[in-house]
């Protein structure tokens, strides 16, 4: 499934407009986004983005690290659903799915971080239908 290629929040303009990604480059994008953005701050979408946000700056306790990896492994799962109900419905509509295999998350093998008071830092290693092993990290701070 093709979408918008973005670069430091900005569309990325290609040889013929706007230039877009699909495959692993598409899911590092979407789920990067996902865990820097405010869980509910988007009143079109209230479920899209992480609690993330929302720890840093906080003291660092001894279940800090813990809640963090539940939160990736939450906005994951629910990327992961989101994909399967569009491909659901589409099956069920008679519509060929935009999804390729490599487009698909197919789970989620480990989460690592490192959290301080000002930045949380998470490395995501994913596998996608395709086989295909993606690694994603994503740093979220108070700027």
């Amino acid at each position: 499934m093709k979408t918008l290629a973005l670069q430091g929040g900005d569309l990325v303009v290609g040889p013929r407009g706007h230039a877009t990604i699909t495959g692993a480059s598409k899911i590092r994008q979407d789920l990067a986004l996902a865990l820097g953005e405010v869980y509910g701050g988007d009143r079109f979408h209230p479920t899209w983005g992480s609690s993330l946000p929302l720890h840093v700056g906080r003291p660092v306790v001894a279940d800090t690290e813990l809640l963090v990896k539940s939160e990736v492994a939450r906005v994951v799962q629910a990327y992961i659903d989101l994909q399967q109900a569009q491909i659901t419905d589409d099956s069920l509509n008679g519509r060929r799915s935009a999804y390729t295999t490599a487009d698909v998350v197919a789970r989620l093998d480990d989460v690592s971080t490192q959290v301080s008071f000002d930045t949380i830092r998470v490395v995501l290693s994913l596998i996608s239908r395709a086989y295909d092993q993606i690694k994603i990290s994503r740093t979220v701070t108070t700027t």
